[in-house]
Order: C-alpha cells, then sequence, then structure tokens
C-alpha cells in the first residue's frame, strides 16, 4: 500500500488526509474542518508563489550528483561496546533528497497545516536539506503578510554539512520578518537550550532520529514546552516503523487527546498538560 501511495503522488496525501480526517473519531468538529479545509481549499496564487522557490529547489536537488560527507546520528547510528558512533557517509546530494526530504505532497501538508493553525512559534527535529523547513517558512511569512501573525521556525539538524546546505537553501526561500534559525547539534544535546530559549512552541515536527526509544525520549522533553492547543507532527509513522510503535504508546498514555493517524504522519493535539 505504501509504494502504491507514493507512486500516486502528489495526489496520495492529500486524499489520504481527506479520508483519515473524515474517519477519525478522536478530533473534536472544530479541529476536524480546519483540516479538512486545510486539505480541500485550492492554493491562491499567492501561495503557490511562495511555493515556487520550493519547486525550482527540489529540481535542482534531486538532479544533483554532488557527493557529500555526512554523519547519521539517527537511525545509522553504530552500537559500540563504549557508547555509541555516528556512521559517517558519502553520498550524492540527489540521494539524500531523495531518501530524506518530504516529498511534494507531503510537503504541502505541512504548508497547509501551517497556514490552517497560524503557530506562531514552530520547531523542526532533522532540518536534513531543508525541504520541509521550507514549506514551514513560507507558510510563516504568509500568515505574517495576510494576518499579522509574527511566526518563528527554528530547526535542528545534527549534521553540519547539511545543516549549513540548509542555511544557503532557506535564505533563498520567502522568509517572515523573523528567519528561520537551524541549530547545529544533535537532538539530545541541543534540544534542551532550544526548548528553553525558544519555546513555547505552537507547531512541532518530529523528524529526525527515526528509532522509537529516542522519539519517546525527545517527546518527553518537548512535552512541557508546548503551548496550549499545541499540535506535534510525527513523521514516519508507517506500519512496522519504530516511529509508529512510539506514536502509539505516546497516544495510549494520552487518551484524551485529540489526534488523527495518517498512516505517513501522525497529528496529536495537546490541549492539557502533556
Amino acid at each position: 500500500m505504501l509504494s502504491l501511495l507514493r507512486a500516486a503522488e502528489p495526489l496520495a496525501a492529500p486524499l489520504l488526509l481527506h479520508a483519515a480526517l473524515r474517519a477519525a473519531r478522536t478530533l473534536s468538529p472544530e479541529r476536524r474542518a480546519v483540516l479538512l479545509d486545510a486539505v480541500r481549499r485550492p492554493l491562491s496564487a499567492r501561495e503557490e508563489a511562495v511555493q515556487a522557490p520550493i519547486v525550482r529547489l527540489r529540481s535542482v536537488l534531486a538532479a544533483d550528483s554532488t557527493p557529500v560527507a555526512v554523519r547519521d546520528y539517527g537511525a545509522g547510528t553504530r552500537a559500540r561496546m563504549l557508547g555509541t558512533e555516528a556512521k559517517p557517509e558519502s553520498r550524492p546530494i540527489a540521494e539524500i533528497y531523495d531518501k530524506a526530504a518530504a516529498s511534494p505532497a507531503w510537503g504541502g501538508v505541512l504548508f497547509r497545516l501551517a497556514r490552517a493553525l497560524r503557530p506562531r512559534r514552530v520547531l523542526e527535529l532533522g532540518t536534513n536539506l531543508g525541504v520541509s523547513a521550507g514549506h514551514l517558512q513560507t507558510a510563516l511569512a504568509l500568515n505574517e503578510i495576510e494576518a499579522g501573525i509574527q511566526g518563528y521556525l527554528v530547526s535542528i539538524e545534527g549534521d553540519p554539512t547539511l545543516a549549513t546546505m540548509a542555511r544557503a537553501h532557506l535564505a533563498g526561500i520567502q522568509s517572515p520578518s523573523q528567519p528561520t534559525t537551524v541549530v547545529t547539534g544533535r537532538f539530545d544535546e541541543a534540544l534542551p537550550t532550544v526548548l528553553q530559549a525558544h519555546g513555547p512552541f505552537d507547531l512541532v515536527f518530529l523528524d529526525g532520529h527515526h528509532e522509537e526509544a529516542a522519539t519517546v525520549r525527545y517527546w518527553h522533553q518537548i512535552a512541557p514546552h508546548l503551548a496550549p492547543g499545541a499540535c506535534v507532527v510525527f513523521d514516519d509513522i508507517e506500519p512496522g516503523h519504530d516511529v509508529r510503535r512510539a506514536w502509539r504508546s505516546i497516544c495510549a498514555a494520552h487518551p484524551s487527546a485529540e489526534r488523527v493517524d495518517l498512516l505517513k504522519l501522525g497529528v496529536l493535539f495537546v490541549d492539557g498538560e502533556a
């Protein structure tokens, strides 16, 4: 099923989101309506215009065979007897983009979600090349232009090379008055400082270190720094994936929280104490 969804993009993600939202019984009518509107409403000419640089960036990245050395601190980390050691690799940029960047369809879902929720503080774990951050950044920019809502995005990336590339990519995309901050560092080391300095957050996108224990650990760190009604989006919750097990355990621990399972993304709203 997952392969069929990927082959059917860019329509698969919004169609799946629409169907899941229709069937969801863990969402209030108000939130269901907001999210349904976010996927059903056609993009305005202004929205298409601000997304155009991301479309161009995707084309450039998909065709770039330049090899870059990256260090994987997430699921690719090798366990050692005396701790962990990051696994160094050299991969073409096009391969990194293909395997790790948000697809156009799911990037569009993030954009629409940020447009619908109009968050002021946004946190992303896993900047990679800056593609998903670009979708979020342009949404914040339009929210500010159209509604006067000043949004701010901070994104954490463990690999210095990717972080540098992401900063350059985001600099070429329309930004709100407070530009996106890309923090370089392993999540365990950088996250506490980011949470203290930039929270509380209205929207969080967890898209890095796709392991069950790590996802649960980051959730427990982030939860006290969420604004009332915050939305937390978990990437990579497909059946059989580590993050899906983390997603299910987090939902089980908060049975009254509004949530929706979109097969690839898990969306959780936090209204009370997390």
